[in-house]
């Protein structure tokens, strides 16, 4: 697996050099997931953040008082998620299941802070790509939300 080649793909990084790219490839690991394996459980301590590589990710929401989740949201090549890590310690927001087998590359969310601190061009590149793809994710979500409300 070319590393750099997906970090390329991946919108956070949009922006970093050869040189800045190559420095978080250095960090990262790949990770493999059966289908519908369980990568992380909803309100679970977590941190690191995923780029799934092959394959398909859910995103899943627990319902109050079912035993069954919602899925919210689907990830794909080329696409990042547990992404909050790099905000808090909190826990996980939503539980990811790989919905196909699925290979991921991995970064560890401190490693990845402390690598923006030796490199605060690669921290504010980085930081401006996530609060960006976080606006059109609310935006999504709100618009989802009103059609919702609207429908009942």
């Amino acid at each position: 697996m070319d590393t750099i080649h997906i970090l390329k793909q991946v919108n956070i990084f949009d922006g970093l050099s050869p040189e800045e790219l190559n420095s978080i490839a250095s960090i990262c690991d790949s990770r493999n997931f059966k289908a519908n394996e369980l990568i992380f459980a909803e309100k679970s301590e977590g941190k690191e953040i995923y780029i799934v590589t092959k394959g398909q990710v859910r995103i899943e929401l627990g319902i109050k008082g079912k035993t069954d989740y919602a899925t919210v949201h689907r990830v794909g090549k080329g696409e990042i998620f547990g992404e909050l890590v790099l905000l808090n310690h909190g826990t996980r927001s939503g539980a990811a299941r790989s919905e196909t087998e699925c290979e991921t590359i991995t970064i560890d969310g401190d490693t990845l802070l402390g690598l923006f601190e030796k490199n605060v061009r690669i921290g504010y590149v980085v930081a401006m790509n996530l609060a960006s793809l976080l606006a059109t994710r609310l935006r999504k979500t709100n618009l989802q939300l009103i059609a919702c409300f609207l429908w009942e």
